[in-house]
């Protein structure tokens, strides 16, 4: 079981690297839109405590990350971390932090 309520992860994150991300609840399940590479949209599968499985169906070729969230003193969402293993892009680079 995830840590939070899934409402709780929702919200608009940034980046100094990449910009904006926004992570939102559909068909009841977490989804990542990268805001600056629309193509860049994934399911979150929840798969252990505050980390979920990515998968961006829209290139097939990436194999399945993760996404985690850290959360601060307080246990509310403060992070978000990206890790896609991938030759040509390094996702583990991408830390955004909650915004909204």
């Amino acid at each position: 079981m995830p840590s939070l309520n899934l409402e709780e992860y929702v919200g608009v994150y940034s980046g100094k690297l990449y910009g904006d991300a926004e992570v939102s609840i559909s068909n009841g399940k977490l989804v990542v839109q990268l805001v600056p590479a629309p193509l860049f949209v994934g399911d979150l599968n929840h798969w252990h405590y505050d980390t979920f499985e990515v998968e961006f169906c829209n290139f097939p070729s990436l194999p399945k990350g993760k996404v985690s969230f850290v959360l601060d003193v307080k246990g509310e969402v403060e992070e978000m971390r990206i890790d896609v293993p991938n030759p040509d892009f390094d996702f583990t680079e991408l830390k955004f932090y909650k915004i909204k």
